[in-house]
């Protein structure tokens, strides 16, 4: 440097104005270094690293910042086998690859700044830059992480709450530390009716957003972002649904009744559409028997589920279950109930459909005032208490209304 040379002239001059011994030039020299030298300016590089899915371009920089006007005067990019990329901004083919390298604004103390994209990358990749000025030649080295990021969206019914998540999947273990950042539009979510977790500690990098008080269909970016530079994001998606099941229904038994469902807002349709009766048995949507229940679907302003019951025996609660690609079951629920036709006012039951005589509340067979029989809806003569068949006192046999 200028500051080396002057101090190497004034050694010369030493040498050259009087006649020294080595003890003197000895003495001269150690104070050109010693007295002479210049405080060394501090000069720094610094680069970028990216984080890319699979064929996308990459971006790269390599900034030098010095402190005492240094300048640059050779620069280069190498790539991992070594081999140059290019000296200069422009496009440039090596080993297949093809790269755009752009200088850019200068700020500050910066003496030099540069960019290099990598049109394709699928794999992990890194890319050296070099920089010689003034006060010496620095390099660093640039790397490219190719991740994969896996978002799980989900649907959700009125005064749910549910979860969304984003999984990245493939940092080396040299790789970056990063950091999630959930937003909806351009804003950050924090707080309020989310609830974030993370799961960093293996090598997949799991993000998890809980929602709830959702009433609409909305939509959710998670954003991962590495230390060293880059970063990747998805779009995770919360579907707003309403399941309409029929209102509870009252029903003699032994006869036939229709349930339903009705699925309404759905994105995409469910991966599975079934119906649990309280009793365990699982009846699918395919319109297949299961006697007594019989299965239908169809469109009708949203997907209705119809379960038909015939004969009814007894009361049930029927869960008409949607399952979506996310594994998870949005449920309605139709009851059934199973009531006694009521003849006299008093909660006696009645003869049902089947002609079958039913009971009353005592467990005794339904009979008149005198505890005496009569003759039934087939016209057949019922006998009283002493085995006798019940006539009047003219001996003519007794018959109801009928």
């Amino acid at each position: 440097s200028g500051h080396y040379g002057r101090g190497f002239l004034f050694v010369f001059k030493i040498c050259c104005d009087s006649v020294m011994d080595q003890y003197k030039l000895l003495l001269a020299l150690t104070l050109a270094v010693f007295t002479l030298s210049p405080v060394l300016s501090e000069v720094t590089m610094e680069v970028t690293s990216d984080m890319v899915f699979s064929g996308e371009a990459a971006t790269l920089t390599c900034t030098v910042i010095a402190d005492s006007g240094e300048t640059s005067s050779f620069r280069q990019w190498k790539d991992q086998s070594g081999d140059v990329i290019g000296k200069e901004p422009g496009v440039f083919t090596t080993n297949g690859v093809q790269y755009t390298i752009t200088d850019l604004g200068l700020s500050g103390n910066q003496i030099f700044n540069w960019k290099i994209v990598p049109d394709s990358v699928t794999s992990d990749s890194q890319f050296t830059c070099f920089v010689l000025s003034s006060a010496g030649l620095k390099e660093d080295t640039a790397k490219v992480e190719v991740v994969g990021l896996t978002p799980v969206s989900t649907v959700i019914t009125p005064g749910e709450s549910s979860s969304i998540s984003c999984t990245l999947t493939g940092l080396s273990s040299s790789g970056p530390e990063v950091e999630v950042e959930w937003s909806q539009g351009s804003s950050p979510i924090s707080g309020g009716s989310f609830v974030e977790s993370t799961d960093f500690s293996g090598t997949e990098k799991v993000a998890v957003l809980t929602v709830s008080d959702i009433t609409s269909d909305e939509a959710y970016t998670c954003t991962f972002r590495g230390d060293t530079g880059g970063a990747v994001n998805a779009t995770v998606t919360v579907d707003h649904v309403t399941i309409t099941p029929s209102e509870a229904s009252e029903v003699e038994r032994g006869t036939r009744v229709t349930l339903s469902c009705v699925l309404q807002g759905a994105d995409s349709a469910p991966t599975e559409t079934k119906w649990l009766p309280s009793d365990g048995e699982v009846i699918t949507g395919s319109e297949e028997l299961y006697t007594p229940y019989t299965s239908v679907v169809f469109e009708m302003g949203g997907q209705t589920d119809i379960l038909i019951v015939d004969p009814v025996t007894e009361s049930n609660s029927f869960t008409c279950c949607y399952v979506f690609s996310g594994g998870d079951c949005k449920k309605g629920v139709a009851e059934l109930v199973v009531v006694e036709r009521d003849v006299d006012g008093t909660g006696d039951s009645m003869v049902d459909s089947t002609g079958v005589s039913m009971v009353d509340g005592t467990g005794d067979s339904m009979v008149n005032s005198t505890d005496d029989s009569m003759v039934d809806s087939t016209g057949v003569s019922m006998v009283d208490g002493t085995g006798d068949s019940m006539v009047n006192s003219t001996d003519d046999s007794m018959v109801d209304s009928t």
